[in-house]
């Protein structure tokens, strides 16, 4: 693998990463995972759907890269967009970095040993890339991290009145509370570490002016995904976003 496609990164915010950081919006939710040699570079992706809460996946497909890492590759992220569409998916959750090696265990390399073709994975956790070694504690599986923009009950009539989408939030408070209280318990129930990020109105229309965005519920994710990757970083921590 040469290193200017270990160098590859995501250049742009790709429509499946938007849709992925609106958020939990109900059933069917799509579910993304990333699978590659090593770490850097993910060579498959597959996608599922999963049509209510406690079900099993119904629909799943996966899409492979040789040449450019599948998070980047435009026309493998327009044809999992057209997948989640054709499923009806109202929400989408990603994993936040590549969680193991691409080739499938007893099918393509024999059970309980090591994938010839990724050395990178021998002896790692496949879900944390962590080195496996007796004695070592038990790493709980990585989970989708994702944030959701909380507002204060004095600050609600003032968000309503700044975006354009006014129309699909709720008029109290109150019910919006309710709504967000319970989408927020669902997105933990299936693995997501949904973290409730406190936003100020205002700020948030001036970070919409800013950027040249309207106050919609796509900018209004996106705001809280950037809170919760700066919140992040000034802990010393990643979120893999």
């Amino acid at each position: 693998m040469t290193r200017k496609r270990r160098r590859q990164t995501r250049r742009r915010t790709s429509s499946l990463q938007k849709r992925a950081q609106r958020g939990f919006r109900g059933y069917p939710i799509a579910t993304v995972a990333y699978y590659g040699p090593d770490d850097k570079f993910a060579s498959k992706v597959a996608v599922g759907i999963v049509p209510g809460q406690g079900e099993e996946v119904a629909s799943l497909k996966r899409w492979f890269a040789d040449e450019q890492d599948v998070r980047v590759d435009p026309a493998i992220n327009q044809e999992i967009v057209t997948f989640i569409e054709q499923h009806g998916a109202r929400s989408v959750g990603m994993a936040d970095r590549i969680i193991g090696c691409p080739h499938e265990e007893g099918i393509d390399y024999p059970l309980g040993q090591d994938c010839p073709q990724c050395p990178y994975w021998a002896g790692r956790d496949r879900w944390t890339g962590e080195r496996i070694g007796a004695g070592d504690a038990l790493v709980p599986p990585v989970r989708t991290v994702t944030g959701y923009a909380w507002y204060r009950a004095e600050q609600w009539d003032r968000l309503r009145e700044i975006s354009v989408d006014r129309d699909e939030l709720q008029e109290r408070y109150e019910d919006w509370l309710a709504y967000a209280e319970s989408a927020v318990e669902e997105m933990r129930q299936e693995g997501m570490h949904a973290e409730k990020i406190e936003v100020d109105v205002d700020e948030l229309l001036a970070w919409c002016q800013a950027e040249g965005l309207e106050v919609n519920g796509q900018a209004r994710a996106q705001y809280a995904a950037e809170a919760m990757r700066q919140r992040y970083e000034s802990q010393g921590l990643e979120t893999g976003q």
